[in-house]
């Protein structure tokens, strides 16, 4: 177990300082656009995957700073057995820990949101929605989370990972979508 721990630790040091060699990006782009899949998983108690939601996320980043970016980002999911179809819009602010190739960042967005669905938040509406009736909820989000993008030349960058939490239309605090996401990049 000591052996393995130390070639991880080794492996992830490497990584993390090859991962810094400078492209020289910053200075030459100050924006950039993302287009990605998007999988959510809302936490309703159950079993993880079976309310997946799959979709697309397209976003613009403009620089602020070396490691600081205003964003702007809109998604669309739909499915699940619930029929339902979500698109939000956020904007926020995105922060960069690296410059170089690997770049792992943190993100804080707000925004709006609008759901519609069959029979899946029916009891929360006052009166209660009759099954088998749609609902349409809109509101106030937020989403928050990490990720990591690599770096592939100068204009292009995949991101490896994107994980955020964002509740329903709303704001209510339960329950959260669980977001992932991946895609490619491209800076100027």
């Amino acid at each position: 177990m000591k052996v393995f721990f130390v070639a991880v630790s080794v492996l992830f040091l490497a990584i993390f300082v090859s991962g810094q060699a400078p492209l020289g990006v910053e200075s030459t782009s100050r924006s950039n656009i993302y287009v990605g899949y998007v999988a959510t998983f809302p936490d309703y108690g159950l079993q993880f995957n079976s309310y997946r939601f799959n979709g697309a996320e397209i976003a613009y980043a403009r620089s602020l700073r070396p490691h600081w970016d205003l964003i702007a980002s809109g998604t669309t999911v739909s499915g699940s057995i619930f029929h339902a179809k979500q698109m939000s819009g956020t904007l926020g602010v995105k922060f960069s820990a690296l410059t170089g190739h690997l770049r792992p960042y943190a993100t804080a967005q707000v925004g709006y949101a609008h759901l519609t669905a069959t029979n899946m938040y029916n009891e929360d509406h006052h009166p209660a929605v009759a099954p088998g009736k749609a609902t349409n909820d809109s509101g106030l989000t937020y989403r928050g989370g990490f990720g990591v993008d690599l770096q592939m030349n100068r204009a292009f960058y995949w991101r490896a990972v994107q994980w955020d939490v964002q509740p329903q239309p709303w704001a209510r605090s339960t329950p959260l979508y669980n977001n992932f996401s991946s895609g490619i990049g491209y800076r100027f």
